[in-house]
């Protein structure tokens, strides 16, 4: 099949990410896709020798660009669309006018508002609390199915054991509002206080940066965390196989890419009780579930996984088989060309 793969608007961060990816993996089933996103947009695509579809740069300057959607419409009949899939609300808009009548436009939700989504014909959606806020929204009236964001899984050679040393804990995030890391930062200075060895290695960015290297001087913590800015996707080898355990520690979120490269690389998580993320890790099975916005919480669950190591394995191992089983490269590949299949199929016999 011919797809079109869309995203405007909110092009960053994990939904950048995700579209990418699923340009690649549906290319990988042997559909042609394209891509379709905005010319300011282009400088962040792979070099065209690293992917296995072809980018399309069409200017939208909103929801209601009629202009972009005449052009739009020219490129997908040239271009004989089956399908759409777009990521964002704008993409959505865009090509919901754009589109002949026998092509369905599907929404690849990344986000619990789901708004602006709903003018298309079906959803993908990245967490099952997903799922539910769609099918509410549009009364069940329209098909939805639970795809979650893809995880490359590494092989089991690369993974090496840690070390014998300090219990390390890690994070990976940008460093905004509602993610929560000043409360790992805080539960360090409570083990500290403890007398207990932990350090943490906190990989990311952002405007709240300045604001915890000042909380952790205030803790005196500068010997216990490291502020290591982002890792490239070369470095994260080095920096999951450096840390006993992952720490997720959002008060809001969906579904973080970074949990499920834990996960894939076999890392206890402590992770935060959200609606959204915590659907894919479960209490005592993948990870160890805290409150929001509690550090005391947080101390003593990573307190009980340096503790246990057995318990810290276990719980590596189940999140690893996780991955693999439902988050992987390939399985998400074959939910997502079996749906957009059995979509294009049923689009095309309604509307006949």
């Amino acid at each position: 099949m011919n797809i079109l793969n869309a995203v405007y608007g909110d092009s960053t961060g994990g939904r950048w990410n995700a579209t990418l990816k699923t340009a690649e993996l549906l290319a990988g089933k042997g559909h042609i896709l394209t891509l379709l996103i905005d010319p300011c947009d282009l400088h962040k695509v792979p070099e065209a020798g690293d992917r296995h579809y072809e980018v399309v740069a069409l200017g939208n300057s909103g929801h209601y660009d009629l202009i972009a959607s005449l052009k739009a419409r020219r490129l997908m009949r040239e271009r004989t669309i089956d399908a759409v899939i777009a990521h964002s609300g704008r993409a959505i808009h865009l090509l919901k006018r754009a589109a002949p009548k026998a092509v369905p436009v599907i929404a690849f939700n990344h986000s619990h508002n789901i708004k602006r989504t709903l003018k298309a014909d079906a959803f993908f959606c990245i967490t099952p609390y997903m799922k539910e806020i769609v099918e509410r929204a549009t009364g069940g009236g329209k098909p939805a199915f639970v795809i979650s964001n893809a995880v490359t899984v590494p092989p089991a050679e690369l993974l090496a054991p840690r070390d014998a040393g300090v219990f390390t804990v890690g994070a990976m995030t940008r460093m905004a509002a509602g993610k929560g890391l000043q409360h790992l930062v805080a539960a360090l200075g409570i083990l500290r206080d403890k007398g207990v060895e932990c350090r943490a290695r906190i990989a990311g960015d952002g405007e709240q940066r300045a604001e915890l290297e000042a909380m952790v001087a205030a803790l005196r913590l500068q010997e216990r965390v490291e502020l290591m800015g982002w890792v490239s996707a070369e470095q994260k080898q080095a920096f999951f196989n450096g840390v006993d355990v992952f720490c997720f520690t959002s008060e809001r979120d969906v579904q973080p890419l970074t949990v499920l490269e834990a996960f894939a690389w076999g890392k206890a998580l402590v992770g935060t009780d959200i609606a959204g993320p915590s659907s894919c890790y479960e209490h005592e099975e993948t990870a160890l579930v805290v409150p929001v916005n509690d550090a005391q919480a947080l101390a003593a669950a990573l307190l009980r996984l340096k503790d246990d190591p057995a318990l810290r394995s276990r719980l590596g191992a189940r999140a690893r088989q996780r991955a693999i089983e439902a988050h992987s490269d390939e399985v998400v590949a074959d939910l997502l060309d079996r749906r957009v299949s059995e979509l294009v199929r049923s689009f095309v016999d309604t509307r006949r």
